[in-house]
């Protein structure tokens, strides 16, 4: 006879196990998924810092190779006469390259990477952060369509007519009155202000009355020859300010800032890349021993014009906090170290003590036209 068979439940303590077993292997997954995410996080925020700061760099050595450009007239020599009123130069041969260290958004040392006063859209630099200036004549530049003249005889103060046609410059023309801009030869070069333009479809007429120039007379007489060539003139400030944005966690977000001309409120600086936070400079400069020693922009007796070289150094920072652990590291930002600040607010030499994550890019960068004795 068949004995009948009864289920067995599982009792309390396999339960417990079971649970336990479950909860370590949940705990085990999100662990593993967590970990996965922080990683992805932090590539993804690498990847985009690397491609930020590869961005910004090439743009700086890209104008830094062409301080004091004036085509074929040698800087070394001098800078162009500068005919132009509230130029924001006086010496294109001083001004071509020069820096300043930011003692408050308005306060800078010296006053300004210019000479003069600090341009007012540059109120949300950070303190601390250097500011670097670059002057130079576009390489896009065009050729006389003719004499400075009146019917091919040279004259000086006669307007000054382009070849604009398709594909003589690497860009078309589109120079406005109230722009800087060099006329030079081999032998000489003038910065002046464009009272006028006339555009047509080869050639553009270029004024340069006394209305805008202490004198409306070019130094030398300009020919219609290969040497003698018209560009923009760029004078252009980079520093590190304040985008007025913030992370999800309130912090303020910065940025590389680009400050071109004109300097009011009608061409406000250009955000270059975000997630810049600190940007640190050093002149590669000629000294009589011919040696080349590197300063910063606030050196005592820097001499402009002996400057070869520039060393610049950024330091990104991701947007939110994404590591484990305080970032306690020392970075160095063109030979200058920044560590991380014991307590309160970070300042130029420092850095906040927190989980963002942080990578500094250098680079060191010859001008093309200062000439090694």
């Amino acid at each position: 006879m068949n004995q009948p068979h009864h289920s067995k439940g599982f009792s309390l303590i396999e339960l417990m196990i079971a649970m336990v077993l479950g909860l370590m292997l949940s705990a085990g997954i999100f662990t593993v998924f967590s970990g996965n995410k922080q990683s992805s996080d932090l590539t993804t925020t690498m990847g985009d810092m690397q491609e930020n700061a590869r961005f910004a760099l090439n743009q700086l050595s890209s104008d830094i190779r062409m301080a004091g450009f004036q085509g074929c007239n040698d800087i070394n020599r001098g800078g162009p006469t500068i005919l132009a009123n509230d130029a924001p130069t006086t010496n294109l041969a001083l001004t071509a390259s020069s820096g300043s260290l930011i003692n408050t958004a308005s306060s800078w040392s010296p006053d300004s990477a210019l000479g003069g006063s600090v341009p007012a859209q540059n109120r949300n630099a950070i303190a601390g952060t250097h500011a670097l200036s670059l002057q130079f004549g576009s390489p896009a530049s065009y050729p006389l369509s003719e004499n400075v003249g009146n019917g091919g005889v040279p004259e000086r103060s006669a307007d000054i007519k382009l070849d604009i046609s398709a594909g003589i410059s690497s860009e078309p023309f589109n120079m406005k009155a109230g722009e800087y801009a060099i006329i030079s030869n081999c032998i000489g070069a003038d910065l002046i202000k464009i009272s006028s333009v006339s555009e047509g479809a080869t050639v553009a007429v270029i004024g340069h009355e006394n209305s805008m120039n202490s004198d409306d007379s070019l130094t030398i007489d300009y020919l219609a020859n290969p040497s003698t060539k018209f560009m923009r003139f760029n004078s252009n400030v980079y520093y590190v300010g304040d985008t007025g944005s913030t992370s999800s966690d309130g912090t303020a977000i910065t940025g590389l800032y680009k400050q071109t001309l004109p300097y009011d409120a009608t061409n406000p600086p250009i955000l270059m890349v975000s997630g810049v936070e600190n940007m640190r400079i050093v002149f590669g400069v000629r000294t009589g021993t011919n040696t080349l020693s590197f300063q910063t922009p606030d050196a005592a007796g820097l001499t402009a014009s002996n400057i070869e070289s520039i060393r610049v150094g950024l330091l990104m920072v991701s947007e939110n906090e994404i590591t484990e652990v305080e970032d306690t590291r020392t970075y160095s930002l063109a030979g200058q170290p920044i560590t991380a600040a014991a307590g309160g607010s970070a300042g130029g030499d420092t850095h906040a003590r927190d989980n963002r994550f942080r990578l500094a890019f250098n680079t060191t960068v010859k001008i093309r036209n200062r000439r090694t004795e």
